[in-house]
């Protein structure tokens, strides 16, 4: 604003030098007029510079990349909603969790979005970025078909107790391939639930792609990577019951989860 005003006064200021540039008995005022406003103009740029650099510390990264929460000076917010060129969407990026840089293409927190859905609606993606939601398995695929990445699960327990697992090597094949499920070895705090889904076709209640005799994704009021059925559950449909809760079952406990993130780091490779 302080620049856009500076070049209007100057043109102003000059116009008013051209009407009265003739008249010989105002040539000197004139001049000295022309270096006062020079030196204001001079003045305000300097402060538009110094407002400049200040707001580079306030402004939202672009790019969702490892490392991004490890400048303490950027203090940005834990969550981000920016654009992004492979899914051609808007994502929403953890800064925070082990250095940020995660895509979160999936979140239940409150229980308000639906997850019961067709295939159409778990291809192309549904809910809120500020809410639960699910990014979409087009999305997924198109993102980890062109590079590598890690999974990373965060999950709550209805006891309060926050645990995650990691897997490097994530990936999502395409539609023509029933997205299928590849992931690399565990590790974490949470117990191991995927391994069992690992190379398993996503299933929905209109397109049973699992090994079961019946439909896990009908029985479970879900969608999944199933087996026969599921270790892990997290679009299982919320309820008060506790036959129909998000599970997570880590070869000892079925864990009744109350809050799930499941999100997506790109690889640097050295």
């Amino acid at each position: 604003m302080a620049r856009v005003m500076t070049k209007a006064l100057l043109l102003a200021m000059m116009m008013v030098m051209n009407i009265f540039a003739e008249t010989k008995d105002v040539a000197e005022s004139l001049s000295d007029l022309e270096r006062k406003l020079t030196e204001i103009s001079a003045s305000l740029n300097k402060t538009n510079e110094t407002h400049a650099q200040l707001r580079g510390h306030q402004e939202l990264p672009t790019t969702c990349e490892r490392g991004i929460g490890d400048d303490i000076t950027k203090n940005y917010p834990r969550y981000v909603i920016m654009s992004h060129d492979g899914p051609k969407r808007q994502i929403l990026c953890d800064t925070h969790t082990d250095g940020g840089g995660w895509i979160v293409f999936q979140r239940r927190a409150t229980g308000d979005v639906d997850f019961y859905r067709d295939w159409t609606s778990y291809r192309e993606g549904f809910g809120s970025l500020t809410g639960d939601f699910w990014m979409g398995n087009e999305a997924l695929y198109n993102l980890t078909d062109k590079d590598p990445y890690e999974l990373r699960i965060d999950i709550r327990i209805n006891n309060g107790q926050e645990v995650f697992a990691r897997y490097p090597d994530f990936r999502v094949e395409s539609e023509s391939n029933n997205y299928r499920l590849q992931i690399g070895s565990y590790s974490g705090t949470a117990g191991d639930a995927m391994t069992y889904h690992n190379k398993m076709y996503f299933s929905t209640f209109d397109r049973d792609n699992d090994e079961n005799s019946g439909s896990c994704a009908v029985s479970h009021h879900a969608a999944w990577w199933y087996k026969n059925c599921e270790h892990a559950e997290l679009n299982r449909e919320w309820a008060v019951t506790e036959t129909k809760v998000n599970t997570w079952y880590d070869g000892k406990t079925d864990w009744k989860v109350s809050f799930t993130e499941m999100k997506m780091r790109r690889i640097k490779l050295v």
